[in-house]
């Protein structure tokens, strides 16, 4: 049996307005929409970018619409198959990550839905925080389930349209790279003590207003909302820890493996199936390990879409080879069944 409804999801591609990476996702794009999206295409496609699709992160307004203008002027045969698939009717989405959160500025996100579909800008939907698709997958970048790249506030700037982003921690510090110690030390602790005040105030009358107007959006019922909002919380005491540990590692070339799904995303699943909204299918990114796996009680299987940057952190099959770039698809059949799983394409294989 066809399928009725397809959701193929990438992550992590990191474009920039250059091209050093030597798996150049920018020019492998196209061939994949080529070859598998528009070949059934319709409204009943949709293509998820699951963050970290652009390098805008730590940028004003200004300086992100105009980074986001170079990077798409760059990649010229990107944007002509992101263009051609809106004109065929397939929807794109794409998710807010740590390193294009930018993209949650009205602003910028009207800026991206106008460059992929002049004709039809509904035709390009951002999500800040994440996506939900009732009965068959919820899919989010990760980085707000990461203590280092959480912005707890991150509605107040997608439904506001207010410049309140900030710098998450890890962000803050990789932004002070070239100043003295003490100053980047300095801006660090800010970005703590912010962080801190932040995780406060999404736990009040204010931001709890935010949420449930995010639920209407979300189809998801407003303490659904609150209670997912809430599963993770940044603390000073117990991230810069972390912190120190992943820089030493990074330091010695190493860096901390797990081949295994987040406890986040478990937590994620059994919230949603304690409101009697469980889906089959929880997907994420950030960690560049591609990964598919069931979940520990409950019924939600998960997947990691990995990265197509040279940035491959997992044991899969994209580490060895780099010409596999790896993705997820979900299907649902006419009678309502759904597949699905993860899934590696080879340009060369075409």
């Amino acid at each position: 049996m066809s399928p009725a409804v397809q959701w193929w999801l990438v992550s992590d591609l990191h474009l920039d307005n250059s091209d050093e990476d030597p798996r150049s996702p920018g020019k492998v794009l196209p061939g994949f929409l080529q070859r598998n999206v528009p070949a059934a295409s319709g409204p009943g496609q949709h293509v998820v970018f699951v963050g970290d699709s652009f390098e805008l992160a730590g940028l004003g307004e200004d300086e992100s619409l105009a980074r986001l203008e170079s990077i798409l002027n760059f990649h010229q045969e990107a944007l002509r198959a992101l263009r051609e698939c809106t004109a065929r009717g397939v929807q794109l989405h794409f998710m807010c990550g740590n390193h294009d959160v930018e993209l949650a500025r009205p602003s910028v996100a009207d800026r991206l839905s106008v460059s992929l579909s002049p004709a039809d800008p509904g035709r390009v939907r951002v999500h800040p925080w994440f996506l939900h698709v009732p009965g068959v997958l919820v899919a989010e970048h990760g980085h707000q389930h990461h203590a280092l790249h959480r912005i707890p506030e991150v509605l107040r700037t997608a439904v506001n349209g207010t410049d309140e982003l900030g710098l998450a921690p890890l962000a803050a510090w990789h932004a002070h790279a070239t100043k003295p110690a003490l100053s980047r030390a300095g801006a660090l602790a800010r970005a703590c003590l912010l962080s801190e005040q932040a995780e406060r105030r999404i736990r009040g009358l204010a931001y709890d207003e935010l949420l449930q107007l995010e639920s209407e959006r979300l189809g998801l019922d407003g303490e659904a909302v609150r209670d997912l909002a809430r599963l993770s919380r940044f603390r000073t005491v117990s991230a810069l820890p972390v912190a120190a540990t992943r820089m030493a590692l990074a330091a010695a070339g190493r860096s901390i493996a797990r081949e295994h799904a987040p406890a986040a995303a478990g937590r994620v699943a059994r919230t949603l199936q304690s409101h009697g909204v469980a889906v089959p299918w929880y997907i994420s990114a950030h960690t560049h390990r591609a990964l598919e796996s069931p979940l520990e009680d409950c019924p939600t299987r998960y997947i990691n879409t990995g990265t197509w940057s040279s940035d491959v952190r997992g044991h899969g099959p994209d580490q060895a080879d780099q010409r596999a770039f790896p993705y997820a698809l979900v299907e649902v059949a006419e009678d309502g069944s759904i597949s699905g799983g993860l899934r590696y394409w080879r340009p060369d294989a075409w």
